[in-house]
């Protein structure tokens, strides 16, 4: 059988060869030697919504969402446009929301066909179907096109006149909630109606260019071609909506877009305006466009390109002669869905992306902000797409001016003695929203959810180092939210906290000072000020944010050593579900900055917690978030065992991540996981640029291009036997360059002109560099390193008599000597108790240890050339 699938899948690797060497995709591909990152299958996806969610192709613009099923006798393409919205005061799983715009049927009658092949280049950013039938080779190629604003079809046969088909567009879910009508006239079918609830006009154009043959119309709303050589199709959606602020402050749904165009004239002219350009030229504007985005980043694990079709593939990981190629292929899809559904000008990815089947979708469609939304957004920045989140910055200053409202409204009600009387009470964060909505607060989730909003802007301009974006977008985004949690924190305790307080999606809720809270909180405060000191602001409330910052407390060390997630948590499980699917107390660690290798202690109380969520959650995008966080402590084999949870357990045969095994799609653990595999090959939180800091052992070699570090820096290496031999660093913006990897100080530094290039060491694997914007520096000849066995079995034994603790624990294998440290309560780093221990045991005595409540006690090995390891033993001493 397997020799049989080797030699159907060979023929199909010719016949498409043969098929598209004519054009410019397949030009490139025949040329170069190099593999191919691509979805393949030989056969269509089922007609049918299983169809859609496990096999069909995703392709998008922005401007719509289109899935391809890829029939032979009958091509059915669904479209989406995420304004489509019906009305949205359902509650539950399946609710009214986004709806299917288009269901679009190719009626070809080709039944008895031979070498089908389906396939989504990555690379390219096409995709294209071909078969045989009676002698005759038939394809289609489809692209999405951004700049064009229409989706644009070739279809062709290889003998003249073979070509027939019938195109015929229709509208799903007609009823008392939906009207239209469909018709044609000479060469373009019109696809129109109205969402009663909004007002929504809707309107989809269609226009058919033949060469050779005969066309026409019909009274059905149809267009029958006979006889052709080839045919275009283009197809252009949209709506009266608008992103203004106006929807989110009006009332009355069916006033929200009063006032605003209908679509007819805008759709219109994307279709005449593509109709003057050739398929090729559209195709040429379509990958200048996608490849200056797609192309920025490259991951190489050294995968060979596998000859079996990509259903296949899935259903056989981890299989070691495939698997590195579908987790190379698994993070390029994560930036292709955001290449295609987050661009200026469109709305933002939604919990599913910009695709959408149903009348009834998951949860509406919505915008979940308690980390759905974010998540969409985690790879931005990290993978090098960082003009991808204007889309959803212009859609967030559209709803600004209805959080501005409820902000007076919660200060009112929560703390009213802080309330601003002329309204300048800054703004609040939703926990869910969608195009027309922005309702007031959930206890679902704590009002942090708009300081983690801020974080998204804040890593906007931390990223790109653009101080005219920092001065005219971010600081007063993060300005007016710093306002708000100002005034909404009240006095417990000698500390400020946020009261009500909830931890998103917890069952306790409406409590008091959450670390969810608090820590988002603590990011924006100290992002504003960071902020106002590079612009040299002086603004009226700053010295406010600055003395509440030591006091919003962000985080608690609980007595089984984890970061709490509630206030009054003792142990890790004493509260909520241990193994929830939300690691909302870790978001410090993981988008943030807050919790990093300058705050040791605090860093492994993050594995605690960590290794107490556990892998029992079932949920993709959960599984996505512990990538990463599994990453920023530097454990590479934990991040890595997520990611292949993820893939082998959540991902379906079009690599849409199954969200809990339903099937149902959500596109957030897509995006989540390219930004963890990011995370695993580069960080820079603590603005040292750290590569290959999470470097799985499955990964041992390989080699990317182009990630994006703090500072502006695009970063890329190489590596052999898990050890680094090349490093580039590009200085987009000038500035100091801090670089961590050991024995880098012993490294050849140079340009890539080959000039030797000081720099500054701090021991032997910390280095800094002044940079020149736009030069590249290039670090080679990195001695090998040995990385040290931590002890293991840290026990603790107290005598309260004698006011001492003694710790013993199991040797490490490479240890000369070891580090004792501790840290007491909620302190964020160790104090170093003795050095040069030689024995696996140590005694502390301390005078004031009956005063002392908690203390965490760890211990490091020490090698023989004075190398630490990486990371320790842990214990939680509790006053007895």
């Amino acid at each position: 059988m397997k020799n049989k699938n080797k030699a159907l899948s060979f023929c199909h690797y010719v016949l498409v060869a043969m098929l598209l060497s004519t054009t410019m995709l397949v030009s490139a591909q025949v040329e170069s030697k190099e593999k191919t990152l691509k979805l393949w299958y030989n056969e269509p996806a089922p007609d049918s919504d299983t169809g859609w969610i496990n096999g069909s192709i995703p392709m998008g613009n922005g401007y719509m969402g289109i899935n391809v099923f890829g029939g032979t006798k009958t091509e059915r393409i669904q479209i989406t446009e995420n304004s489509l919205y019906e009305r949205d005061d359902d509650r539950g799983l399946r609710r009214r929301g986004l709806n299917n715009f288009a269901e679009v049927y190719i009626d070809f009658d080709h039944n008895n066909t031979k070498s089908y092949h389906r396939e989504l280049n990555l690379d390219e950013g096409v995709s294209f179907v071909a078969y045989e039938m009676d002698g005759v080779t038939y394809k289609r190629e489809y692209i999405t096109s951004y700049p064009d604003k229409v989706m644009a079809i070739r279809l062709s046969a290889s003998k003249k006149g073979k070509l027939t088909f019938t195109l015929r567009p229709s509208i799903p879910y007609l009823g008392e909630g939906k009207s239209g009508a469909v018709s044609a006239k000479d060469d373009v079918i019109t696809l129109s109606g109205l969402m009663n609830y909004f007002n929504i006009k809707f309107e989809g154009q269609f226009k058919v260019i033949p060469e050779g043959g005969s066309m026409q119309a019909t009274t059905e709303g149809t267009i029958k071609v006979s006889e052709a050589n080839s045919a275009v199709i283009l197809i252009a959606v949209g709506t009266n909506y608008q992103i203004d602020s106006q929807v989110f402050l009006t009332e009355d749904p069916a006033k929200k877009l009063e006032g605003f165009a209908g679509p007819h004239e805008k759709v219109t002219n994307y279709i005449k305006e593509a109709s003057t350009k050739s398929f090729e030229t559209l195709l040429t504007n379509h990958q200048a466009d996608y490849k200056n985005l797609y192309n920025r980043v490259n991951f190489n694990l050294g995968a060979i390109e596998p000859a079996i079709p990509t259903n296949t593939l899935v259903d056989a990981y981890p299989s070691k002669e495939t698997s590195k190629y579908y987790e190379e292929l698994s993070f390029q899809y994560g930036r292709y869905l955001l290449i295609c559904s987050s661009r200026k000008g469109t709305l933002p990815p939604h919990l599913q992306g910009i695709w959408n089947l149903y009348e009834r979708p998951p949860w509406s469609s919505q915008y979940l902000h308690d980390t759905n939304l974010q998540m969409a957004y985690a790879p931005v920045f990290s993978t090098n797409l960082s003009e991808l989140f204007e889309s959803y910055a212009d859609y967030f200053n559209a709803f600004e001016a209805r959080q501005r409202v409820y902000a007076t409204q919660y200060i009112t009600e929560f703390n009213p003695s802080q309330l601003d009387p002329n309204g300048n009470n800054g703004w609040s964060g939703p926990f869910w929203s969608n195009p027309y909505n922005v309702p007031g607060k959930s206890p679902v989730a704590g009002f942090g959810t708009g300081s983690w909003i801020s974080l998204l802007f804040w890593d906007y301009y931390d990223f790109t180092r653009d101080k005219t974006l920092l001065a005219d977008k971010v600081y007063p985004i993060l300005y007016d939210q710093a306002n708000f949690v100002s005034r909404f924190v009240t006095s417990v305790d000698g500390v400020l906290l946020a009261k009500p307080s909830s931890s998103p999606e917890q069952k306790l809720r409406n409590t008091v000072g959450t670390t969810f809270d608090q820590q988002m909180f603590y990011e924006n405060h100290h992002n504003t000020m960071k902020s106002a000191a590079i612009l040299g602001r002086s603004d009226k409330r700053l010295p406010t944010f600055e003395e509440q910052l030591p006091l919003l407390d962000p985080i608690q060390i609980g007595k089984s050593g984890q970061i709490q997630e509630f206030r009054q948590e003792e142990f890790f499980d004493d509260i909520g579900d241990p193994n929830h699917r939300h690691s909302s107390m870790l978001l410090g660690l993981y988008p943030g900055q807050l919790i990093n290798d300058n705050t040791p202690a605090w860093l492994d109380a993050t594995r605690v917690s960590l290794q107490k969520r556990d892998h029992k959650t079932n949920i993709g995008w959960a599984r996505a978030e512990r990538i990463a966080m599994w990453a920023r402590v530097h454990n590479g084999e934990e991040a890595y065992s997520y990611y292949q949870e993820l893939l082998s357990e959540n991902y379906l045969h079009n690599l849409f991540n199954d969200h809990r095994g339903d099937p149902l799609f959500q596109a957030d653990a897509n995006y989540g996981a390219t930004a963890g595999v990011a995370e695993m090959l580069m960080q820079s939180q603590d603005y040292v640029i750290s590569p290959l800091t999470a470097l799985p052992s499955a990964w041992s070699e390989g080699s990317y291009k182009g990630l994006l570090a703090r500072g502006n820096f695009e970063v890329s290496a190489e590596w052999s036997n898990s050890q680094a031999n090349k490093f580039e660093i590009k200085s987009k913006s000038g500035g100091t360059l801090a670089f961590r990897y050991p024995n880098v100080a012993k490294a050849s530094v140079k340009t890539l002109e080959g000039k030797r290039v000081d720099f500054k060491s701090e021991g032997n694997n910390l280095i800094s560099i002044q940079t020149t914007a736009g030069q590249t520096y290039v670090i080679t000849n990195i001695p090998e390193y040995h990385i040290v066995a931590a002890p293991t079995n840290l026990k603790i034994d107290t005598n309260s008599v004698q006011n001492e603790i003694t710790l013993s624990w199991s040797a490490s294998k490479d240890a000369k000597s070891y580090k004792v440290y501790r840290a007491v309560g909620n302190a964020p780093d160790y104090e170093l108790l003795a050095a040069e221990v030689k024995g696996t045991d140590f005694v502390y005595k301390d005078t004031s240890l009956k005063a002392k409540e908690q203390m965490t006690f760890k211990i490091t090995a020490i090698s023989s050339n004075g190398s630490e390891s990486k990371s320790g033993v842990t214990e939680v001493w509790l006053n007895p």
